[in-house]
């Protein structure tokens, strides 16, 4: 068992990518060397590729002695330096101005995951598939797949095994819809987009009336979600479909598993939501908000754009300036957290007061106008 990522792939073609993506400073050593791997540092050796952006990670890349390493502009210079450093004749190091980012795009380009692996093509003669829908000659459809009239998927796109897609849906370019996940009716799915395993598109928005046994009755939630390009919808997540109009999440934003988007709610671009998150309806967040894990948001809330939910924020009233919040309800995160660690103290703050009181010859609970007289 490996945590590395078999592929072959010479330093020629690091260099070009980095540089395409603007990331490029400069690379020290042979780029005719063949790369086998992208490795954690821990577990690196010979043909490998890692990725070192802090500096308590340089004894090990130096230690392990992997072949390529890429690493910020502040850490290169230790890599060569010294007696026991890498020589640049046997290894390389790129430097680049976002070790992160670098990570991600070429991971992606020479190790993400290929999912032609599964060794399905084309549709599979054990889904089913309506007569009125439209598939792109390039996409896959993995078995047990049910596809409903009027569906449109574009090319590139890849269904996987089990998965349910509802009538009217459509469908963008290299999407990718992981095992079992069900699409309702009508959902409209960008480009580039990407649905975890068992997720929910589009399910039946939450709405009732009650009448005076307290008896509730279904509104009927006849709208739509929309998820724009580039979108990430982790494993076993629920977005429901809105009331009358649409649920929509922007393009960029990426959410984590376990996330639910109540009805009517709307998103904005590049945000990242993680774990647990929850939203009620019709509220609305801005662009690049990053919430931390079980955050929640009540219903007709508004959220603007650059804000950062922490330590399980509790969202109960609009947020209009950008910045850190946590806490519930939620306060700025400098508040937040003096307020925490006061109460941490608080029990003992209780019985300092109560020792105060009872020096001065207070009786807590007692009639503060005798109180007062006897003061």
């Amino acid at each position: 068992m490996t945590n590395s990522s078999a592929i072959s792939f010479d330093l020629h073609h690091v260099r070009s990518e980095l540089e395409a993506q603007g990331l490029f400073i400069s690379a020290e050593g042979s780029l005719d060397l063949v790369m086998k791997r992208i490795s954690p540092v821990e577990t690196a050796k010979d043909d490998d590729l890692v990725f070192v952006d802090k500096k308590e990670f340089l004894e090990t890349a130096l230690l392990n002695r992997p072949t390529a390493i890429v690493v910020s502009s502040k850490l290169a210079p230790l890599l060569f330096e010294g007696a026991g450093q890498l020589d640049k004749t046997k290894h390389c190091i790129f430097t680049v101005t976002n070790v992160a980012l670098a990570h991600a795009l070429l991971k992606t380009k020479f190790a993400g995951r290929d999912t032609t692996r599964s060794g399905w093509t084309q549709v599979h003669p054990s889904s089913v598939v309506h007569e009125t829908a439209e598939i792109h000659a390039t996409a896959v459809i993995e078995p047990k797949v049910v596809i409903a009239a009027r569906v449109k998927i574009a090319a590139g796109v890849k269904i996987m095994a089990g998965t349910v897609i509802e009538h009217d849906v459509t469908i963008g370019e290299n999407t990718i819809l992981h095992p079992s996940c069900v699409i309702g009716y009508g959902t409209v799915i960008g480009r580039d987009a990407v649905v975890g395993a068992g997720s929910i598109v589009g399910s039946e928005g939450y709405g009732f009336a009650q009448d005076a046994k307290r008896r509730s009755y279904p509104i009927p939630q006849t709208g739509i979600v929309v998820l724009e390009d580039r979108v990430r919808i982790g494993a076993n997540c629920c977005i429901d479909r809105a009331t009358y109009l649409e649920t929509r999440i922007r393009q960029g934003t990426k959410l984590d598993n376990l996330c639910h988007i109540a009805h009517n709610v709307e998103i904005g671009e590049d945000c990242l939501l993680t774990s647990m998150f929850c939203v009620a309806g019709s509220t609305k967040i801005g662009s690049r908000v990053i919430a931390s894990g079980q955050s929640g948001v009540i219903d007709h809330i508004k959220i603007c754009d650059d804000v950062v939910l922490l330590h399980r924020a509790g969202v109960t009233k609009d947020i209009e300036s950008p910045g850190a919040y946590g806490g519930l309800p939620t306060q700025p995160l400098s508040d937040y957290l003096k307020n925490s660690a006061v109460m941490r103290s608080a029990v003992d703050l209780k019985k300092r007061v109560a020792d105060l009181e009872a020096a001065v010859g207070l009786n807590v609970g007692s009639d503060p106008a005798t109180e007062s007289k006897r003061v």
